[in-house]
C-alpha cells in the first residue's frame, strides 16, 4: 500500500480503486499544462514525473514525484487552474481519478471523504517540503546564523473558551465536537520577533494563529532572512511535522508584533480524526485548503528565485 493511502481500510481502497482509470504515459508526455482547467487528480503507480514552469530563461523545475505520490490534488481541492506542467520523466503509469466521480462518491461515503482528505494533506505537505528543499539547492551553501540571544520562547496564556470558539467558528469549523475540542487546546503567546520554532527543530505539534501574525521564513546566504509567508488569524502552520516526523523545514516567528497561537499536538489530531466523519472532514478540509494556497505561493516564489539565480533548462 502506498504511504498516502496508509489510513485507508481495504474496503475504502476498493471503493476508490473502482473509479480509477489506468493510463500509460510515455516519457516526455505532459499530463496537463500550467494554467489548464481540470480538477482530476492522479497517483503514480509506475515511473516518475516532474512539475515545472516555462519562463523566459528556460523551464524551471518545482517538483519531482515518484511511485506512490499524487499530483493534481491542488486543483481538485481549490478548483483553480493547474499551478505547473506535469511531464513524465520516463515511461510511466498513473491512475486518474475523475473529479466528478470522486465528489459523488465521497458525498455518499463520509468515511472515505475523511481518508481522502487526509491523503491530500500528506501529498500537499510532501510537495511543500520538497519546494523548501529546492529553494535551498538554489544556493551553494547554507546559512549559519547563530541563535544566541534570540527572544525568549512563548508562554502559556489563558484565552478562555469564548475566544477559542470564536476562532473556530470564523474558520467554518461549526461541528459541536470541534468546538468542544477547541476549549482543550493550549494557547501560547510570543513577544515581537520571538521564534515559535526554528528550522531543524523536531516538530511535535501544529499551530493556529489566534491574534497577531506569524512569519514563515528561511535564512539564506547573501539574502539573509527570506520571508516565505506571513500568516494571519486562523491560519495553520507547522502541520508538516505531524505528517512525516521530519525536522522543521523553516523558521516561524512573531511578525513585528506579539502573537498568540493555539497548539495542536499529535494526540489532539488523533482526537479530531476519531470524531464523527462530518466534524473530522471540516478540520481536514480547512487544513488542505490552507496548504493548497501555501503550495501555490511557494511555487511562485521558487520559480522567481531560480530565475534570479540563473537556473533554467
Amino acid at each position: 500500500m502506498f504511504r498516502i493511502f496508509q489510513h485507508f481500510s481495504d474496503t475504502l481502497l476498493r471503493r476508490l480503486a473502482a473509479i480509477a482509470q489506468e493510463l500509460a504515459v510515455p516519457q516526455g508526455k505532459s499530463l496537463f499544462t500550467e494554467g489548464d482547467g481540470g480538477e482530476d487528480f492522479f497517483v503514480i503507480i509506475g515511473g516518475s514525473v516532474e512539475g515545472g514552469r516555462v519562463t523566459p530563461v528556460g523551464r524551471q523545475l518545482v517538483v519531482r514525484l515518484r511511485v506512490g505520490q499524487m499530483f493534481g490534488d491542488e486543483s481538485y481541492l481549490d478548483a483553480k487552474p493547474r499551478p505547473m506542467t506535469i511531464t513524465a520523466t520516463q515511461d510511466s503509469v498513473v491512475l486518474r481519478f475523475d473529479s466528478y466521480q470522486v465528489r459523488a462518491l465521497v458525498e455518499r461515503d463520509l468515511e472515505l471523504n475523511v481518508a481522502l482528505l487526509r491523503a491530500f494533506w500528506h501529498s500537499l505537505a510532501t510537495k511543500i517540503r520538497q519546494a523548501n528543499q529546492f529553494m535551498a539547492e538554489v544556493f551553494t551553501k547554507r546559512d549559519t546564523i547563530s541563535y544566541a540571544g534570540c527572544p525568549a520562547e512563548g508562554e502559556d496564556v489563558d484565552l478562555g473558551p469564548g475566544k477559542k470558539l470564536e476562532l473556530f467558528k470564523e474558520r467554518g469549523l461549526s461541528a459541536a465536537e470541534l468546538r468542544l475540542l477547541a476549549m482543550t487546546l493550549t494557547a501560547r503567546r510570543y513577544p515581537p520577533d520571538a521564534f515559535v520554532f526554528v528550522e531543524g527543530d523536531k516538530g511535535d505539534c501544529l499551530y493556529i494563529v489566534v491574534d497577531g501574525r506569524v512569519r514563515i521564513s528561511r535564512r539564506l546566504p547573501e539574502l539573509g532572512e527570506e520571508t516565505l509567508a506571513v500568516l494571519d488569524r486562523g491560519e495553520v502552520f507547522g502541520e508538516m511535522a505531524l505528517v512525516d516526523d521530519q525536522p522543521r523545514s523553516a523558521d516561524a516567528r512573531a511578525h513585528l508584533d506579539a502573537c498568540t497561537v493555539l497548539t495542536l499536538t499529535q494526540a489532539d489530531l488523533e482526537d479530531i480524526l476519531s470524531l464523527p466523519p462530518t466534524a473530522a472532514a471540516q478540520f481536514l478540509r480547512l487544513l488542505d485548503c490552507i496548504l493548497c494556497r501555501r503550495l501555490r505561493n511557494m511555487v511562485d516564489l521558487l520559480v522567481s528565485w531560480r530565475m534570479m539565480a540563473g537556473f533554467g533548462s
